[in-house]
C-alpha cells in the first residue's frame, strides 16, 4: 500500500510538471535557456510543485492516519478472536458488531482506498454478509433478549448475564442494532436500543450518528407498538430540528390520526401471552422445578436388552420422564466421533427446512443449518446409525430416516413443534407411516441456552457433548401424543451441534406392537 502510494504521488508531480510546463510553452514559445527570465519560470513552477506536493503529502498523511486509527480501533474488536473463534462468533453482542463492520465498516474503508491508491481491500474472494445477515442477527438477539429476560442497557455495557463479553457500545452501534430489529419488525427490544442511544448521545462525544437520525427510527418504532403519545413528542423534537422533513410530518399525521382513533374508540386491549409460550420460556430460562412426586420415580439403569449387542456393551440411560417414556443415554458417542461427524458435516451444511421433503419450506420458526447422510457416506455415520437402533430399544432400521446433522446460529432456535403430524397421510414422501420416536445426539456443549424443552412435561435437557435424547413420538395406538410438544431454546452463548434420528412406524409392529386405548 505504502509503494502504491508514492508510485501515486509521483504521477501527480508528473503531471503536475507537465501541465505548467505545456502551460508555459503555450504562452511563450521562447527556450527557457535562453535568459534568466525564462529560467525564473521554471523556478516558479517547481516551488509551486514543491507546495502542491506539500498538500498532497498532508491530506495523504492525514488518510493513513485515519485509515491507522480506524484498523486499531477495528483490531481490538477482535482481540483473542483467533484464539477461540467459536467463543467470538457465538458471542451475540461480538456477532452482530462483526456483521456490521464487514457489511458497513470495511466497505467505506475498501471504497476510500481504491479511490486513494487503486488497491483492493476486499476481493470476490472473502466471505461477506448481505443486509439479510444483519438483520437475522438482530432478529436473534431480540429473540434472545425476550426469551432470556435480557435489557439493551446492560447489553450495551458488553455484559451477558451480567457477565462482560465484549466492550461498552457506542451510540452509533446502539442505533444499528435498533435500526436492524426495526427493519425485522422486533419493535418493542427496538425501542429499548434506541433509548439507549439517545441516552448515551448525551455523553459521548464524537458521535458518528445524529440525535436527527435516531429521533426519525425511534419515533416510527414507538408508534408500531401503540405508543402513540412518545412517538408524537420525539416526531415534534425531529421537526424542530427540520421543520420541512416530508417523512416527519408525514409521520406526525399518521400518529395524530391514530391518537385521534383512540380518542373516540379507544384502545385495544393487549393480548396477553399464549400459557404454552410462557412455560416454554421459563424452561428455557431454568425457571422452574419438577414436582417432587414425579422426579422420585425417575432412575438411571444399564440397558443392556434392547439388542443382543447391549450384553457385551451395556448403555448408561437415564430415565428423565416416565409418561411418555424419555430417556438420556450418557457417553452414547466418543469425542472422536463427534469430531469426524462435524468434519463431515461443515461443508455440506445449508440453511433448515421444515415440513416433508416434497414441500419444504424456509422459517423462521427455526434457524440453523443442517446436513443429511446416508450409511454410506462414512463409516462413521453407519456406526451411529448401528447405535441408534440400540438406543431405540431395537425398533427396525428400515423405517429409520437418515441422519441429519444441525448446527444452531446466533440466537438458533426451533419452535414449540411435534415431531409426528397429524396429518392423514403423514409423511406422504416417505410412505413409512408417522414418526413413532425420535433420537437426538448432542455433539457439544452449550455454554448458555439451548435446551431442550418439553412445555407439557414442565422438562428441560441441557445440551451436553456426547449424551443422546429419546423418546416415543406416538401412543400405543398410533395416534401422535401431545405431551410431546417440545422446543429448542435459543443458543445464548455458545456453538451448538446436534444430529437427530427420526423413526417411522412402519415394521415395528411386532417390535411394539399396538394397542387399542379408548381414552387416547
Amino acid at each position: 500500500m505504502v509503494a502504491a502510494a508514492e508510485l501515486l504521488l509521483l504521477k501527480l508531480v508528473i503531471l503536475t510538471l507537465v501541465s505548467y510546463t505545456m502551460s508555459a510553452e503555450t504562452q511563450n514559445h521562447t527556450e527557457f535557456y535562453t535568459s534568466t527570465v525564462g529560467m525564473e519560470r521554471l523556478l516558479q513552477s517547481e516551488l509551486a510543485i514543491l507546495d502542491r506536493l506539500d498538500t498532497i503529502i498532508a491530506r495523504s498523511e492525514a488518510e493513513i492516519a485515519y485509515l491507522k486509527r480506524k484498523r486499531d480501533r477495528l483490531r481490538a474488536d477482535v482481540a483473542g478472536a483467533k484464539q477461540n473463534p467459536i467463543a467470538y462468533v457465538s458471542n451475540p453482542i461480538g456477532a452482530f458488531l462483526m456483521t456490521k463492520r464487514l457489511l458497513l465498516d470495511y466497505r467505506d474503508i475498501d471504497a476510500r482506498v481504491r479511490r486513494g491508491v487503486g488497491v483492493e481491500l476486499i476481493d470476490d474472494l472473502m466471505a461477506l454478509p448481505g443486509e439479510d445477515d444483519l438483520q437475522g442477527v438482530a432478529e436473534g438477539l431480540s429473540r434472545l433478549q425476550e426469551v432470556y429476560r435480557m435489557k439493551a442497557s446492560e447489553l450495551a455495557q458488553g455484559k451477558v448475564n451480567g457477565e462482560r463479553v465484549v466492550r461498552e457500545l457506542s451510540v452509533e452501534e446502539c442505533y444499528w442494532i435498533g435500526r436492524a430489529m426495526a427493519q425485522g419488525a422486533c419493535f418493542r427490544n427496538a425501542n429499548q436500543w434506541f433509548r439507549e442511544a439517545l441516552d448515551r448521545l448525551e455523553v459521548e462525544e464524537a458521535c458518528e450518528v445524529s440525535r436527527f437520525e435516531i429521533l426519525d427510527y425511534y419515533s416510527h418504532s414507538l408508534s408500531q407498538v401503540g405508543r402513540y403519545e412518545e412517538a408524537l413528542e420525539l416526531t415534534n423534537e425531529l421537526l424542530g430540528i427540520n421543520s420541512t422533513f416530508v417523512g416527519g410530518i408525514a409521520k406526525k399525521k399518521v400518529i395524530e390520526g391514530w391518537l385521534d382513533h383512540i380518542e373516540r374508540n379507544g384502545r385495544k386491549r393487549k393480548l396477553p401471552k399464549p400459557a404454552i409460550i410462557k412455560l416454554y420460556e421459563k424452561l428455557c430460562r431454568g425457571d422452574y422445578e419438577r414436582p417432587v412426586e414425579v422426579t422420585s420415580q425417575l432412575f438411571c439403569r444399564y440397558e443392556t436388552s434392547a439388542t443382543p449387542f447391549l450384553r457385551l456393551a451395556p448403555l448408561k440411560l437415564e430415565v428423565v420422564n416416565l409418561e411418555p417414556l424419555i430417556v438420556v443415554y450418557h457417553e452414547a458417542a466418543s469425542d472422536r466421533e463427534i469430531a469426524k461427524l462435524i468434519e463431515l458435516a461443515r461443508p455440506l451444511i445449508k440453511r433448515s427446512a421444515v415440513g416433508d421433503t416434497k414441500n419444504e419450506q424456509i422459517s423462521k420458526v427455526r434457524i440453523s443449518q443442517n446436513a443429511w447422510f446416508e450409511d454410506e457416506h462414512d463409516p462413521i455415520v453407519e456406526t451411529l446409525n448401528q447405535r441408534s437402533r440400540d438406543m431405540a430399544g431395537g425398533l427396525r432400521e428400515p423405517s429409520y430416516e437418515m441422519l441429519q446433522v444441525n448446527n444452531y446460529g446466533l440466537g438458533g432456535f426451533y419452535s414449540i413443534h411435534y415431531d409426528w403430524s397429524a396429518s392423514a397421510n403423514p409423511f406422504p414422501n416417505k410412505g413409512l407411516g408417522n414418526r413413532i420416536a425420535t433420537l437426538m445426539f448432542y455433539l457439544s456443549d452449550v455454554q448458555e441456552g439451548g435446551s431442550t424443552v418439553f412445555p407439557r412435561l414442565n422438562l428441560a435437557v441441557r445440551p451436553r457433548k456426547g449424551t443422546a435424547i429419546f423418546w416415543y413420538n406416538l401412543h400405543r395406538n398410533g395416534k401422535g401424543d401431545k405431551k410431546t410438544l417440545h422446543a429448542a431454546c435459543p443458543v445464548l452463548i455458545g456453538s451448538k451441534w446436534v444430529a437427530n434420528k427420526w423413526i417411522h412406524e412402519h415394521h415395528q409392529e411386532f417390535v411394539r406392537p399396538c394397542e387399542l386405548d379408548p381414552k387416547k
